[in-house]
This record gives structure tokens, sequence and C-alpha cells, in this order.
């Protein structure tokens, strides 16, 4: 099995933010499927301040992976043009 660091990291990328999607999807249609009366204002509040902690841990992570992938770019680049 030969994968590149890269694919590696699109894959953990690609990963973190499904989970974030669906942790996400599952909170805001919490409400509509639960038998108990839920206060969507309470929630509402519950909701924006639980998914801004985890939406700047993902953004951490997304930028830290373009972030690589951009100095890896620019690195080959420089690798590739010949000496003057």
């Amino acid at each position: 099995m030969n994968l590149k660091i890269g694919s590696i990291r699109a894959v953990l990328a690609l990963l973190v933010v499904g989970v974030f999607m669906l942790i996400t999807g599952v909170m805001a249609l919490y409400p509509l499927f639960t038998p108990e009366n839920v206060k969507l204002n309470d929630y509402a509040d519950f909701f924006a301040k639980t998914s801004s902690v985890y939406t700047g841990i993902i953004g951490v992570i997304i930028g830290f992976y373009f972030g690589r992938s951009t100095e890896a770019a620019a690195k080959d680049s420089q690798r590739e043009k010949p000496a003057p």
C-alpha cells in the first residue's frame, strides 16, 4: 500500500469535515425527532455555543492541511527551477 502523505491528509480532512457535518445535522434535527418538548430558544443558544467550539477546531485542522499543501507545492516548484 503506497499512499502519499498528501492523500492521507486529504482523507483525514474529508473525514473530519464529514464527522463535523454529521454532528451538526444530528444536532439540528434533534428537536424535530425527540418526543420531549424542546424549548427552541434555549436549544438554539446551546447549538450556537456548541457548534462554535468545534467549528474552531475544524478550522484549525483544515487550515493546517491546506497550509501544508501550499508549502509543499511551493517547495516542489522551487526544486524544479534550474539554477542560473
